[in-house]
């Protein structure tokens, strides 16, 4: 169909008249803006949405002490559930324990062990394993023992990996798994340093007393005694107000414990105002002794007490016979000591008699050399090879303290024989032993100023030990 220019065009009946059509733009055109301020309305009230949370997040922080502040707001959006994820779980590690135990008296191992959660057929390999090394029978009160044990996470059950045991001083026994469900154990050495100490004292009440006052070890009072046994009567020429300084080797293991005590190198005692000061020194053939500042060996041809810790109970000259009731000679000296103390031989010798002898029980008599012999009576028994004919060396035990013969009580009657006549033990002047010269003297007057040297290198300070009770 042809439209004449300057026509409107119209369309047919049924589908829209210019009536209509003007009333239908004219409600487009009001509507229009409503829906535009409807779509700005949800705009806006997103915008509000993202503004809301985004001033929530700046609203909620942490102050200075690392609490929230503005918790009471309420979120505007809550916040997604956290979906965990599957992943491959990685095995706990195992739970170690460390156990220390210190034995007790009747402990054994395997009660140590099963103690401390040990299972019993770990512990019996583990012991096993040990015992070339160690025998458990030999443990005594006061060893200590460490283990440790792995606990499995999962089934609870402790497996030993380690175990320490503390021999003796200078070793421990370690044992551990071999890899093939069974143990193995080695020896380890605990490292030792020596060291010098210095001691010294003044005497109060006794030797002994001012001995353990300074810290001196038992093992080296004793090295001490034997030093001036020689030359000292201990039992009444030591005074109040004498004083003694040593200086010797300590040996120590690696937490600084002493563990030994090795040579006396310095041994000096004042008494009466007299001093006398030995100096260990080793010969070129390997003979160790002691010398004075002179290079005189401290050794005498026999000992002025042969029995240590005894008291003179009876002196040498006449005196009433204790069991005869008369008076009579006394040709000897008594030191008391209870029954079964060691007595010595006062020097190198021979015995020229060794069993009993009527009214002196059991006896000995040694020859030293041409001049000297000593005697020993009323012994419980004779020292095991003792018999006549054997050669025996100064301060080796040769019987012991007993009462036997014509006896009232436990002591050694000591006799020294000079020229073939029995003389006063205390009283005779004895010989002194070696004396160095030429070159060994040389070496020696080197080495005593190299210890006189390290002693006044060392610190040092005396204590007094009293004789009388704590008050507290």
């Amino acid at each position: 169909m042809k439209h004449s220019e300057g026509q409107p065009i119209t369309q047919p009946d049924g589908e829209g008249n210019p009536a209509e059509a003007q009333e239908t733009a004219a409600t487009e055109t009001e509507t229009a803006p409503k829906a535009g301020l409807t779509r700005a309305r949800i705009l806006g009230a997103s915008c509000l949405a993202i503004a809301g949370t985004l001033a929530l997040s700046a609203i909620l922080f942490k102050d200075d002490n690392g609490v929230w502040l503005g918790e009471e707001i309420d979120p505007i959006i809550k916040a997604a559930p956290v979906i965990a994820v599957a992943a491959d779980e990685e095995p706990l590690p195992p739970l170690v324990n460390e156990v220390d135990a210190t034995f007790n008296r009747g402990d054994t191992m395997m009660a140590v062990m099963t103690r401390a959660g040990v299972d019993r057929v770990e512990a019996h390999k583990a012991i096993q394993a040990m015992t070339p090394l160690f025998n458990p029978r030999e443990i005594k009160a006061g060893q200590k023992l460490s283990l440790i044990l792995e606990d499995d996470p999962d089934t609870g059950e402790a497996r030993l990996t380690r175990l320490k045991l503390k021999a003796d001083k200078t070793r421990n026994i370690v044992v551990t798994p071999d890899g093939q469900d069974g143990f193995a154990g080695e020896a380890v050495d605990i490292p030792i340093t020596t060291e010098l100490v210095r001691s010294q004292g003044v005497i109060d009440s006794s030797l002994y007393a001012a001995a353990v006052e300074n810290d001196v070890p038992l093992k080296v009072l004793a090295d001490m005694i034997n030093i001036f046994s020689f030359d000292v009567d201990f039992q009444r020429e030591v005074q109040r107000d004498d004083s003694f300084q040593l200086m010797f080797e300590r040996m120590a293991d690696d937490q600084g414990n002493a563990v030994d005590h090795g040579d006396v190198l310095l041994a000096e005692m004042v008494l009466s105002g007299e001093k006398r000061r030995f100096y260990r020194y080793e010969d070129k053939n390997g003979f160790v002794d002691y010398y004075d500042e002179k290079g005189r060996s401290v050794r005498k041809a026999l000992l002025k007490t042969p029995v240590d810790g005894a008291r003179i109970s009876s002196k040498y000259g006449k005196r009433k016979h204790p069991v005869l009731g008369y008076t009579k000679k006394h040709s000897g000296v008594d030191f008391a000591a209870p029954r079964g103390t060691p007595i010595y031989a006062a020097g190198d010798g021979v015995l020229e008699a060794a069993g009993r002898n009527g009214s002196y029980g059991i006896y000995i008599r040694i020859r030293h050399n041409d001049s000297y012999k000593t005697a020993y009576a009323h012994m419980s028994k004779l020292a095991k090879g003792m018999r006549k004919g054997k050669r025996v060396r100064q301060r080796q035990v040769i019987g012991y303290v007993g009462t036997t013969g014509r006896s009232t009580g436990p002591h050694l009657h000591f006799e020294v024989h000079k020229g073939g006549r029995k003389v006063n033990p205390l009283g005779v002047k004895l010989p002194t032993g070696k004396t160095l010269k030429g070159k060994a003297l040389a070496a020696f007057q080197q080495e005593r100023a190299r210890i006189d040297g390290l002693y006044a290198s060392l610190p040092g300070s005396a204590k007094v030990a009293d004789a009388t009770p704590d008050s507290q």
